[in-house]
């Protein structure tokens, strides 16, 4: 059971950073590091609970958004979502590590569950700054970060959480591929 809800607990933390990396990982450290979920020392992944670690997550969650919102683009994007990638890999393999020696399947879960959720986010993200204006951009930008922080604490509070999070990402990626498919749909029958 132990086991069960440390993954749940890991996809969780893993599909926030699909969509916003730096903040939950951020938010992983400091549960690891007041024992608050998991406790990372001990274990291979040690170095999650360290203050540098912290404050250089926290700093990079400020530039990400910067960056995010001077490059808006699609290289920028894929950096994003690779860093997110790796980071929901590692703190789902080290929540894991912290009660079990079998760490490894946490590295394909969080992987997938950061690709899954940060390709949906994106897709959305995508579609509704099109209609934006600057400031509007900007808010949207900063809201996604508070809310995969956000997403990343519930899911260390309250671990199944962190499948319903994976969910809402399947859902959010599959309605987006359904409106994709649809104005397409529409534009060919224009011709």
């Amino acid at each position: 059971m132990n086991y069960l809800l440390d993954l749940l607990q890991g996809i969780g933390v893993a599909a926030a950073a699909g969509a916003s990396p730096f903040l939950p990982l951020a938010v992983a450290a400091i549960a690891g590091l007041v024992n608050l979920g998991a406790d990372y020392e001990g274990t291979t992944f040690s170095f999650l609970e360290s203050p540098v670690l912290i404050a250089l997550a926290v700093l990079l969650a400020v530039v990400g958004l910067v960056a995010r919102r001077k490059l808006e683009s699609p290289q920028a994007e894929r950096v994003m979502l690779g860093l997110g990638v790796v980071f929901g890999a590692v703190v789902t393999a080290a929540t894991i590590a912290d009660r079990s020696d079998t760490w490894w399947p946490g590295l394909i879960a969080g992987a997938l569950a950061a690709l899954i959720t940060g390709l949906a986010v994106q897709s959305l993200l995508r579609r509704t700054r099109a209609r934006l204006e600057d400031e509007q951009r900007t808010l949207l930008s900063v809201g996604g970060a508070l809310g995969a922080g956000l997403v990343a604490l519930l899911s260390v509070v309250l671990p199944p959480l962190g499948l319903v999070a994976v969910a809402a990402g399947i859902w959010l990626y599959a309605g987006g591929r359904r409106q994709d498919t649809s104005k397409h749909a529409g534009l060919r029958i224009l011709r």
